[in-house]
């Protein structure tokens, strides 16, 4: 229950402030978006394979109805959390400076600051244990989220670009959800 409860108040979250940016797709496909895209997805590729070697299933079998959903749900809820995260972030840097550099700046470190605690707090409590602590590939998780991070706050930051994430995010939690195997029914 608590999951869903995080993406009910995630989606209010979402649909009250990200209305705009839910429902309209910035059309602006220049050279710059097209590359940030492209390596987004080049990092979500090694993600999953980080991830896939550096985790287990403890025997858990697969729950299909878990795995759309918690892809879907997760992918767009938690996306919603993560710029509301950074919106405040740049809010706050706009009160002292106008310069984008540190709006950016201001907006990733909210943005890394919600990711930490959202994952420290909630999904390892709610998770079932599956990190391999023997990985050889195990060192290069967190540089991998750090740039998961950053070409998603750049993909706001420059382009309001909400719908992308959706469906990059999902990609991460699918790897997440195969390879984790939890159920979200019980």
């Amino acid at each position: 229950m608590k999951i869903f409860a995080y993406w009910f108040i995630a989606i209010v979250v979402g649909l009250l402030f990200f209305r705009k940016e839910t429902f309209t797709f910035n059309a602006n496909f220049d050279t710059r978006r097209k590359v940030l895209l492209s390596l987004s997805l080049l990092i979500v590729a090694f993600n999953a394979f980080v991830y896939t070697n550096s985790t287990y299933d403890g025997g858990r079998p697969l729950d299909i109805a878990s795995v759309l959903l918690f892809t879907v749900g997760n992918g767009i809820a938690e996306t919603f959390m993560f710029y509301a995260a950074f919106v405040i972030g740049e809010k706050l840097v706009g009160f002292a400076s106008k310069n984008s550099m540190a709006l950016f700046i201001g907006g990733f470190v909210f943005f890394m600051v919600y990711s930490g605690l959202i994952h420290g707090l909630f999904w390892i409590e709610l998770l079932p244990e599956h990190v391999n602590q023997e990985s050889p590939l195990k060192p290069l998780f967190m540089p991998t989220q750090i740039l998961i991070a950053g070409s998603w706050a750049l993909s706001f930051f420059w382009y309001r670009d909400l719908p992308s994430v959706f469906v990059l995010h999902g990609l991460v939690d699918l790897t997440m959800i195969l390879n984790v195997k939890f159920s979200l029914f019980g």
